[in-house]
């Protein structure tokens, strides 16, 4: 495909709508030519909204078009194995929204059929290409730190707290869907430990449901997901680490990423989820009297629109990333469906744990 624009095709158009649809519209060489939901009319709106040529109530029909060269699925985790599979089994590219399935078996589906596909298969872990995150990969890879010690990573949201919050991931209190606190946000900070620090070992964990309704526009709803999960591990250089994530937290303070090592500390910060919203970088080595703000050095390739602080910014690299990679120039950073049936084993592992 060379030569002409790389052609996506959507499935879903509630996250995609504010999220992958309009990166799309601001990437040059992506253009977005089908889009796929549930239901016949809000396929139709979506596609007047954002100028898509094809609609479709069947995602089956948007996966044979031969309009479509890759497609990118946006639902919820339940129902990612048989689109992923779909588009796979009918020669696309896959790009597909985190947690990659809602169980390891049916990941494990997923990950075999793109083996099997010979196509590309990447997954949503967008975070790993946000520039305050991929400068503190390169300061830990020269050695900034020294011998890596402990790491610490907290997530703590208050998204189910209030009604206006809740509102549009109220599918999340349902765990059949796969959704929990850990599948959802806990695996995007499971994956920037290991994509940083390598892979994670002596793994073990705890989750609980500690709210069982939540706040829903008509009053509270069952929740079934596990709302809290603390994991913790060891890398294979000894350091220590432990992830916390709640999204029932009154007055969350947000994300955080602290790195002790033996020659200084690191410290990410962001308000929010880390593929949504900008995070910030401190540091001192052990000859600084205090922390200071560390900035990422201009990009050698930068993306303007959307800028860095902004949302989508972290989306539009790995999508520009994933079409120069089916053009040929291979990106070993994109993280592929083996990358993320890693992180299902890692969520197992936690929610199976006496």
């Amino acid at each position: 495909m060379t030569g002409r624009p790389l052609r996506v095709g959507v499935i879903g158009a509630s996250y995609a709508a504010s999220s992958h649809l309009p990166v799309y519209a601001r990437l040059p060489g992506i253009d977005v030519t089908a889009i796929a939901t549930a239901h016949r009319d809000t396929a139709e709106a979506a596609a007047r909204r954002f100028g898509i040529p094809s609609a479709y109530d069947d995602y089956r029909r948007l996966c044979e078009s031969d309009q479509v060269d890759l497609v990118d699925v946006v639902t919820r985790p339940s129902l990612h194995p048989p689109m992923a599979i779909a588009a796979l089994q009918a020669g696309k590219h896959v790009l597909c929204e985190a947690p990659l399935a809602p169980d390891t078996p049916s990941g494990t589906e997923m990950a075999d059929a793109a083996h099997a596909a010979g196509t590309h298969a990447v997954v949503d872990l967008q975070s790993r290409f946000a520039p305050g995150l991929r400068h503190l990969r390169r300061l830990v890879r020269d050695g900034w730190l020294g011998r890596v010690h402990n790491i610490h990573a907290t997530a703590f949201y208050p998204t189910f707290t209030r009604p206006e919050q809740a509102a549009a991931s109220l599918w999340c209190a349902d765990a059949t869907t796969g959704a929990s606190s850990l599948r959802v946000h806990g695996l995007h900070t499971a994956d920037l430990i290991t994509w940083i620090f390598g892979p994670l070992t002596d793994v073990a964990g705890h989750t609980a449901t500690a709210e069982p309704t939540w706040p829903g526009p008509d009053g509270p709803i069952n929740a079934t997901s596990a709302d809290s999960s603390t994991l913790t591990a060891r890398t294979a250089d000894g350091a220590l680490c432990s992830i916390h994530t709640s999204w029932i937290a009154w007055h969350g303070s947000g994300w955080r990423l602290e790195v002790y090592g033996s020659h200084g500390h690191l410290r990410a910060e962001a308000p929010g989820h880390t593929g949504h919203h900008p995070v910030t970088l401190h540091g001192a080595r052990h000859d600084d009297p205090t922390l200071k703000r560390l900035t990422p050095p201009p990009d050698d390739d930068p993306i303007i629109d959307p800028p860095p602080h902004a949302p989508g910014h972290a989306f539009a690299h790995l999508a520009r990333r994933l079409a120069r990679t089916i053009n040929g120039d291979l990106d070993p950073d994109l993280p592929t469906f083996d990358d993320a049936l890693k992180l299902l084993h890692l969520a197992d592992i936690t929610e199976t744990h006496p």
